[in-house]
């Protein structure tokens, strides 16, 4: 895991007032992201802090114990599965369930993703637990926000957009404003991530020299990953959809998927 870092603190942060505020987290299973913010104002954003100092908090004591307006938490998941809709019928939940091949240990979750979707997803309960006395909390899946983001780019059906965070990559892409699709997978270097990124173009039946790939996460222009990829597609660019008011010295790719939970609820 990266080193946990304290990447932005505004001279406006008062935690007294944190009923006004609003708690982001992103929680991996061995690490969280948080960032407060002021309806739109980043007021804190930090990076790659031990899950322990969510069950016990020390170094982030005064802002996870703070009283905030509302809390809302992104969760990774062990597996999901997407859903029409028009197809989604409540009272089966527990049969859709069966298909993520759901242990003792995890928790299911069924939440609307978008305007056609719903899904349906897994979570380790020691993700559930470390979460669990946190007020006013509105708990979703980690990559809503960032799928609910893309539409202020405005894609085309060429484009891939990709979600880099610890050894993960989420990719979506859109169609006639929709979600064509989306999916997640493991990448340990570069050659992966463009292994999977072929792969989803494959399966779209898109010609990845035609294809315009929109990166945002743990990731520059300058990284490897970035150069590497430039090889394979006609385009490879830095995400620049912003939804919350920053610094502009900060870098809102990086930022995107965390501050983007705003946009669910």
């Amino acid at each position: 895991m990266s080193e946990n870092k304290t990447l932005y603190t505004s001279n406006d942060l008062s935690l007294s007032q944190a009923h006004s505020y609003t708690l982001l987290l992103q929680v991996e299973t061995d690490s969280f992201n948080y960032a407060i913010v002021y309806g739109k104002q980043l007021l804190a954003w930090g990076e790659n802090f031990s899950i322990d100092e969510l069950r016990d908090p020390n170094q982030l004591r005064d802002i996870l114990t703070a009283n905030y307006k509302q809390v809302i938490t992104g969760l990774a998941t062990e597996a999901f599965t997407l859903l029409p809709k028009s197809l989604y019928e409540p009272n089966r939940a527990n049969e859709i369930a069966r298909l993520l091949d759901v242990k003792e240990n995890e928790k299911v979750f069924t939440q609307v993703l978008d305007d056609d979707n719903i899904i349906v997803y897994k979570v380790d309960e020691n993700l559930n637990y470390a979460v669990k006395d946190l007020d006013n909390q509105f708990i979703i899946h980690k990559d809503a926000g960032f799928i609910k983001a893309i539409p202020n780019d405005y894609p085309t059906s060429t484009n891939l957009y990709l979600n880099i965070q610890n050894d993960s990559v989420s990719i979506v892409n859109y169609k006639y404003n929709k979600v064509r699709f989306y999916n997640t997978f493991t990448v340990k270097n570069h050659q992966e991530l463009a292994y999977f990124s072929a792969l989803v173009a494959k399966e779209l039946e898109l010609d990845p020299k035609d294809m315009r790939l929109v990166l945002s996460g743990e990731i520059d222009d300058n990284h490897n990953y970035f150069s590497y990829l430039k090889e394979f597609f006609g385009q490879v660019s830095l995400n620049t959809v912003s939804v919350l008011e920053a610094p502009y010295h900060l870098e809102s790719h990086r930022l995107l998927s965390l501050a983007a939970l705003t946009l669910c609820v």
